[in-house]
C-alpha cells in the first residue's frame, strides 16, 4: 500500500540524487552547472538570466547545450 503523501520514499530520493550527480558530472563548466541547478529549482529563464547577469537568450542557448550533452551521455542511458 502506498501512502497518500507527496514525499518520495528514501530509495527514490537516493536514486534521484545519484542521477542528478551523474548528470552534473557531464557538464563541463560552472555556468552550465549553475543554470541546470537553477532550472531544477524552478526558476524561469528570465530569472536565471537576472541572477547570472546575462540576457535570457544566453540562458536558452546554454539550456540547449545542457540538453544536448545529457541526451548524448552514455553514462545516463543505463
Amino acid at each position: 500500500d502506498r501512502t497518500s503523501g507527496t514525499e518520495p520514499t528514501p530509495d527514490v530520493a537516493v536514486e534521484f540524487i545519484d542521477t542528478i550527480e551523474l548528470m552534473m558530472q557531464e557538464l563541463s563548466d560552472e555556468t552550465l552547472h549553475q543554470i541546470a541547478f537553477l532550472k531544477l529549482e524552478g526558476y524561469a529563464n528570465r530569472e536565471i538570466a537576472d541572477k547570472l547577469g546575462c540576457v535570457e537568450r544566453t540562458v536558452e542557448r546554454k539550456l540547449e547545450r545542457i540538453r544536448s550533452i545529457w541526451s548524448k551521455s552514455s553514462r545516463l542511458q543505463s
